[in-house]
């Protein structure tokens, strides 16, 4: 990167501050230092603070357990089986689609955005989240092989747990229990592998996730501010519960972004440089064809272009919601971030060349794309 002055440093506080929960004390700690850092850069700085879950658990357990009730009631009381698990299906498909529901009962918490502003209106966008992730037995690194897998497994459980309410209906039989029986005790494992996350499990100290990309935005603000572009650098709280950081920025400033490019830099610190052209749960947003267009027409041979089939990242609500937006991301042979939301990714397993190549990359989109060089 040159000047490593202030790539070093973020990398140093990150390790000081450690693990840094979804609207903890600790992820206001980082959102200090990023706010502190762009004051220095002489940037426009704005701390915006929302309410916010701490986890997503307790929303998703409401829906696993209000799905698993009707399932296992689907023959006793077939009526109310069917009302809940409509219910239910629907805020499960708008939970999983980023317009949260249930998740929206659980915002006892304060986060906050830090945004850095080169200009009151930007031709573009930078975003990282600050967070970390609590791991799960579901994450680890022998089980985390295939979330899409895993996803389909959870959505088609709901919709056998719905079909057969809705069948009970009409043709109560004794076969009907057990077809909605085992998805029902699946989305009960779901739900009691949850709370032994909650209570038992130690959050990751999220070196890759996304300390990463919080270290790759801080660096490109400075480099930018250099070449007279207006833009913006976003740094999102409580992305691992549920993108609320990127939600929020876009209740609040949605108007004013519409049709800017916004580029969501996540966990690229280890493994294949990639753009992700698909990405989302139950629904996959395709990123804005412009935006992979202008990504592959730099002839980047770091670069990998390929739908990434974990969870969302701050790029999918606004995919979801039609702005432009992609993620750049870093993924491993099994086509997701290593170390993903485990107690290994810590700030020594980064590939310093991953973090330098990014900031080569978004450098060089944005002297193409604006034709502001140094």
């Amino acid at each position: 990167m040159g000047d490593h002055g202030l790539w070093e440093k973020t990398l140093e506080v990150l390790k000081k501050i450690g693990a840094r929960p979804s609207a903890s004390a600790k992820e206001k700690e980082l959102l200090s230092f990023v706010r502190d850092t762009l004051q220095n850069l002489g940037m426009m700085v704005e701390w915006d603070d929302f309410p916010a879950p701490s986890t997503y658990t307790w929303g998703h357990l409401l829906l696993w357990v209000g799905l698993a009730q009707a399932g296992l009631l689907v023959v006793v009381v077939p009526l109310w089986s069917v009302l809940s698990s409509l219910f239910f299906l629907l805020a499960e498909y708008l939970e999983l689609a980023t317009f949260p529901v249930l998740s929206s009962l659980f915002c006892f918490h304060r986060s906050a955005n830090v945004i850095g502003k080169y200009s009151h209106i930007p031709e573009f966008v930078l975003m990282a989240h600050v967070d970390s992730a609590r791991p799960s037995i579901f994450f680890h690194p022998r089980f985390a092989t295939n979330p899409r897998f895993s996803l389909l497994l959870l959505v088609y459980s709901s919709l056998f747990i719905t079909g057969s309410s809705i069948f009970a209906m009409f043709w109560s039989r004794e076969v009907l229990f057990w077809v909605a029986f085992f998805p029902s005790l699946y989305l009960i494992f779901l739900a009691l592998g949850h709370l032994h996350r909650e209570f038992w499990m130690v959050p990751s100290p999220g070196g890759n996730d996304n300390g990463s990309g919080v270290a790759v935005v801080l660096e490109l603000a400075k480099r930018l501010k250099e070449r007279g572009v207006p833009f913006w650098v976003v740094f999102t709280g409580a992305e691992e519960s549920g993108t609320w950081g990127a939600l929020h920025l876009l209740q609040k400033y949605g108007p004013l972004l519409k049709g800017k490019p916004v580029l969501n830099i996540d966990s690229v610190g280890i493994g294949a440089l990639t753009v992700a052209t698909r990405e989302g749960m139950w629904k996959l947003y395709q990123a804005t064809p412009g935006l992979v267009a202008g990504f592959q027409s730099l002839q980047e041979s770091v670069l990998h272009f390929r739908p990434y089939l974990g969870l969302s990242t701050d790029a999918t609500p606004l995919l979801a919601r039609g702005f432009e937006a992609l993620t750049i991301i870093a993924l491993g042979e099994n086509g997701l971030p290593v170390h993903w939301h485990w107690g290994t990714d810590t700030v020594g397993a980064l590939e310093r060349n991953n973090l330098v190549q990014v900031v080569q990359i978004v450098t060089r989109w944005v002297e193409e794309r604006y034709g502001h060089a140094s």
